[in-house]
């Protein structure tokens, strides 16, 4: 493979970033040629991609749910096509199926030549369809949380970084984060994500996401927030945010969800959440007990290790040299 086309919804997409676009350098050091191009909201960047995919070895298709035609045209032209993808993208708002998103999805797998699906739950899905589907876990440059960060010595801070569309998850539970501040007075939330909380009853920092800007923002913090909710859509997540929280040495409060689930408990990371009371539980032990604390944030860096975008970028090499 020497020449790459990557197709993603656009630079504005964090799975654009995370999962296709995070592997720049260690493609220039193998001497692999890639161009970018995203597709979401710019028409002619559609066209675009057509026009470069007979001139490159292999087509990188990331997340995106094309139209049958428009997928039938990209298959005839690509010499071979990826199709990586990190999110339940075949259900709708309320977590089921989607019979036209499904459809796509069904003829995208059926055609590609090697999926990557970022958990074990999507990979159930796209092995319906193709024996060539491998499990690619979302990754993360460690590398960048090997930083300085100085805590608060007045506020105990737990942080949760996010988008718009997640925010619902971390809204549900600030009657908790409330709750649990009722008892030790010093709790603060920080908030990174485009979106800014008030409450009353306890101190939130809301900070403007930004990709520099969020690696100290986070490591400054005590303790890291996983909340979601029991969905299908939450079982196709791929906990990123975990692994955030992990590479900066934190330990983990997490719903006992998904990936999230399988995570924690396999490298006894932090603690879950089952019942709504396990919020100001858990968060009240690790505020409690600094020792407990140091040994989460102890499993939580040798987790993220093993998702670190090296470990992750030779997996995929091996991948595509033995099936494509």
């Amino acid at each position: 493979m020497k020449k790459i086309l990557i197709l993603t919804k656009g630079l504005q997409a964090s799975s654009s970033r995370d999962r296709a676009l995070i592997y720049e350098n260690c493609l220039k050091e193998d001497n692999i040629f890639f161009k970018h191009i995203g597709l979401s909201k710019r028409p002619l960047n559609y066209f675009r991609a057509l026009i470069n995919a007979p001139f490159h070895d292999v087509v990188f298709l990331q997340r995106k749910l094309l139209s049958k035609t428009y997928f039938k045209l990209l298959r005839f032209l690509a010499k071979k096509i990826i199709y990586d993808f990190d999110d339940a993208i075949f259900l709708d708002s309320k977590g089921k199926i989607s019979k036209n998103k499904f459809n796509r999805f069904s003829i995208i797998c059926r055609r590609a030549d090697l999926i990557f699906a970022g958990n074990e739950f999507l990979n159930s899905y796209s092995a319906r369809f193709s024996k060539k589907t491998f499990t690619i876990p979302t990754c993360l440059d460690t590398k960048k949380y090997k930083i300085k960060a100085i805590g608060s010595n007045k506020f105990f801070d737990l942080v949760w970084v996010g988008q718009k569309t997640t925010s619902k998850y971390l809204i549900e539970i600030i009657p908790y984060l409330e709750k649990a501040n009722k008892k030790f007075k010093d709790l603060r939330l920080i908030n990174i994500s485009n979106i800014k909380l008030e409450s009353d009853l306890i101190k939130i920092k809301n900070i403007a996401w930004n990709e520099s800007g969020q690696y100290r923002d986070i490591k400054s913090a005590k303790v890291g927030l996983a909340p979601l909710d029991n969905s299908n859509w939450s079982k196709g997540k791929c906990a990123f945010k975990l692994l955030q929280y992990a590479s900066a040495g934190l330990p983990i409060v997490s719903s006992n969800v998904g990936f999230n689930s399988i995570l924690i408990k396999k490298y006894e990371a932090g603690m879950l959440v089952n019942k709504d009371i396990d919020w100001i539980n858990n968060i009240g032990k690790l505020r409690s007990d600094k020792e407990i604390r140091k040994n989460y944030a102890k499993n939580a860096l040798k987790m993220s290790k093993n998702f670190d975008i090296n470990t992750n970028y030779k997996r995929m090499k091996k991948i595509i040299k033995d099936f494509l």
